[in-house]
């Protein structure tokens, strides 16, 4: 039994951590420590701008936020915005309440005293998105759900776009658990709802770009977003996505068109080699500086599709988990289920009516908190 619980703790780790190959990292790497500056000032929603330092890739920590800035929206009009900051480096704003035909800019004072200025940038408008719709794709290294967006400017004017996304899915665990090994006894479980639905939220992180500069008409139709790939825990019930769509100036396309290509696109020798990014945001009191980031401005449109499992059938979703049997003893309940290697999920009875043993199984493949959340999502 020693060995089987082993066991269990290794595929444990594995469906946690899942496959990782190792890099060596190279001793010259240095910690440059520049600001990096994420967020757009929306002229239809809350505004948030993140504000971050570069960190060396030796060190452990993910990000290393930049707190206590004093982070103001100026207009071209001298109006004055403060947005109130946290312990993550975010500087929220409720509501900008921009003006069509001003400029605005951004302004950093970092605690340390160093000042950083944006350019000037316009309101930019984003026309609606008219769709979002998926298709089955079969062929290619990705098979699954292609989902797409399409939108255009009867105007002719915004030419320029860009998307991010917000998934959402809800998923079941694979085992139902009736009990519960609490305080050395197994006791029937009060509400097994609470560990067999979730939900879980992810957002994008690829820069998603399209432009129409090239064609008669401001339209941009079925521009991939993201694939689902085939039998992806994603939609083994329902799946949400909500695109948000920004306008862009030709500027600021042709940053985040680089910002691709160099995070993107290079891994051979013929690929497209990393190119400078021309950030539109700098450091006053030390002005040959690098800083990161591109600062713009506007109204952003937003659409949702769902998508339900019996939608996209075929979906062949494999799962990994397995149950074992675990004798009704108290040592060898509290050796598989104390330690919470495995949780209980039901009881099997003897010929009499008393319980001669529990199936288990390990903590992901019952209790889908470990990998979501049980509160149901607003919109769902």
């Amino acid at each position: 039994m020693k060995k089987r619980l082993m066991l269990y703790g290794i595929l444990l780790t594995i469906l946690i951590a899942g496959c990782r190959d190792m890099y060596d990292i190279p001793n010259e790497v240095k910690n440059l420590n520049l600001l990096v500056i994420e967020g757009f000032l929306n002229s239809n929603g809350p505004t948030s701008i993140k504000l971050s330092r570069t960190v060396n890739l030796r060190d452990t920590a993910q990000i290393k936020p930049e707190i206590n800035a004093i982070v103001k929206v100026e207009g071209e009009n001298s109006t004055s915005y403060t947005l109130t900051g946290n312990a993550k480096g975010e500087y929220n704003y409720p509501f900008l309440p921009l003006i069509d035909n001003i400029k605005y800019r951004l302004r950093i004072k970092t605690a340390t005293g160093k000042e950083y200025l944006s350019d000037f940038v316009p309101v930019q408008k984003s026309p609606a998105i008219d769709s979002v719709n998926w298709q089955r794709k079969e062929s290619g290294l990705e098979t699954g759900i292609q989902i797409y967006v399409n939108t255009h400017d009867p105007q002719n004017q915004t030419k320029y776009y860009r998307w991010e996304y917000d998934e959402t899915w809800e998923f079941h665990s694979p085992f139902s658990s009736s009990f519960e090994y609490r305080n050395d006894s197994m006791l029937p479980r009060t509400d097994p709802i609470k560990i067999f639905i979730c939900w879980k939220s992810e957002s994008s992180t690829s820069v998603l770009l399209g432009s129409s500069a090239k064609l008669s008409q401001d339209v941009i139709s079925l521009a991939p977003i993201t694939v689902i790939p085939s039998g992806s825990i994603k939609i083994t019930v329902r799946y949400s996505i909500l695109i948000k769509q920004y306008a862009l100036t030709k500027e600021a396309y042709n940053y985040w068109e680089i910002l691709k290509k160099n995070t993107e696109q290079v891994g051979t020798l013929f690929d497209p080699q990393p190119s400078h990014l021309f950030a539109n945001i700098h450091c006053v009191t030390s002005p040959d500086e690098e800083v990161l980031g591109y600062i713009s401005a506007g109204s952003t449109s937003e659409k949702r599709l769902f998508i339900t499992r019996n939608e996209v059938e075929p979906w062949n979703y494999f799962h990994g988990c397995i149950t074992d049997t675990i004798a009704n003893k108290p040592a060898f309940l509290k050796a598989a289920f104390g330690s919470k290697i495995l949780v209980p999920t039901e009881a099997i009875y003897g010929p009499f009516g008393s319980i001669a043993a529990y199936v288990g199984a390990i903590e992901p493949c019952v209790d889908c908190t470990t990998i979501g959340t049980n509160v149901k999502p607003s919109f769902w």
